[in-house]
């Protein structure tokens, strides 16, 4: 039994239950009006007043914290930026996230990730919900679906959201047609691949094989579409036979490739949708005894990290994530910007490709 003299125990468990104190509260304690206290915990007095000094103090002692979404909704304070994608793993969402952190933070605003999982329905509850948080911008980023509704629906959240003073901002992903108003950031998909095919084409080669998917989603078309144009303009036809549909994994882009081999033994190069393919597809050639570039060249897209320490090292196109970023950093925190912008790309040259056998 505790005695008169024992310490006060807590009856609840858990951390100090926070301050009740209002803003009615401090109001008096400072000696002012609410509404004078209601500027002040806003940030719109100047702290020339000697009642600006009170009313902090007064909220320091009552330990009153100002509720960030009230002043979000006031339009004052700190406004959050949400980075949208499907999935938070890999380098290429990750390089594009950390610079548009580092810019949103330099500037004192809030900077989260949310993640969808590629789910439509969680997509929109999710911009629903930012958009009932005051969010003050959101960038949603990664390949788009290209069937018409699907861009209804992203102009829906665009709608959405500036009912509440907030912006979307469309990052790697190509703009709506109908709706020049949205912000969007991408860069030079179809430009990359058809100078890898270009590159191909002036060493030597002429059956060139793509492995990829090819439809229904922005990047996969607009790569595609890349690669198509390469051969035309090279005067080379495309051959269906040489397009392997596959998924943006390594272990099915070898196990594609190895059942493609034994009946394209004239394929001189593959031009790869991303580098996690081209990485599978290097995998299954050495398993095959072809020799990488001797026999077969090969490129992929993205220039993600470590690709440069393969044997031998990728040839593969350089996407500029952290400049899609940094720029959406920038807009998200005022820059002006108006329209549409389409970053370029660079080939990056190395040892995985060479001149065509003969």
């Amino acid at each position: 039994m505790p005695t008169s003299q024992s310490p006060e125990r807590r009856t609840a468990p858990g951390p100090e239950r926070a301050s009740k104190a209002n803003l009615v509260d401090v109001a008096r304690l400072a000696g002012v009006s609410p509404a004078t206290a209601s500027r002040v915990l806003a940030g719109l007095s100047k702290g020339k007043a000697a009642s600006h000094d009170r009313v902090l103090a007064a909220a320091d002692e009552l330990g009153y914290v100002v509720n960030g979404l009230a002043r979000s909704m006031m339009g004052v304070g700190r406004r959050s930026v949400a980075f949208v994608s499907a999935v938070m793993v890999g380098p290429t969402f990750a390089t594009m996230a950390a610079a548009a952190e580092q810019v949103v933070t330099e500037d004192g605003h809030m900077f989260m990730l949310c993640t969808t999982h590629g789910d439509v329905g969680r997509e929109s509850i999710l911009i629903e919900s930012l958009a009932e948080q005051r969010v003050g911008t959101v960038l949603l980023v990664g390949s788009a679906s290209t069937a018409e509704e699907d861009e209804q629906r992203v102009a829906g959240y665009a709608d959405s959201l500036a009912r509440v003073g907030a912006q979307l901002i469309l990052c790697g992903r190509p703009p709506i047609a109908h709706r020049p108003d949205i912000a969007n950031i991408d860069y030079d998909h179809v430009g990359g691949v058809r100078s890898a095919v270009e590159h191909l084409v002036a060493l030597g080669h002429r059956r060139i094989a793509y492995m990829g998917i090819t439809a229904g989603m922005s990047t996969e078309e607009q790569r595609f579409h890349g690669y198509h144009a390469g051969l035309e303009a090279a005067g080379l036809v495309l051959d269906e036979s040489l397009v392997v549909r596959v998924e943006n994994d390594p272990e099915a882009a070898a196990k594609a490739v190895a059942a493609f081999l034994p009946d394209h033994a004239d394929v001189t190069a593959f031009v790869c949708l991303t580098d996690q393919i081209a990485i599978g597809t290097g995998r299954s050639l050495r398993a095959a005894g072809v020799r990488v570039p001797e026999q077969v060249s090969l490129v992929g897209f993205d220039d993600t990290p470590l690709v440069a320490d393969l044997t031998p090292a990728l040839t593969t196109v350089h996407a500029p994530f952290r400049e899609v970023g940094d720029l959406a950093g920038r807009i998200a925190t005022g820059e002006p910007f108006d329209g549409s912008a389409l970053l370029p790309v660079e080939l990056i040259v190395r040892a995985s490709t060479g001149p065509a056998p003969r």
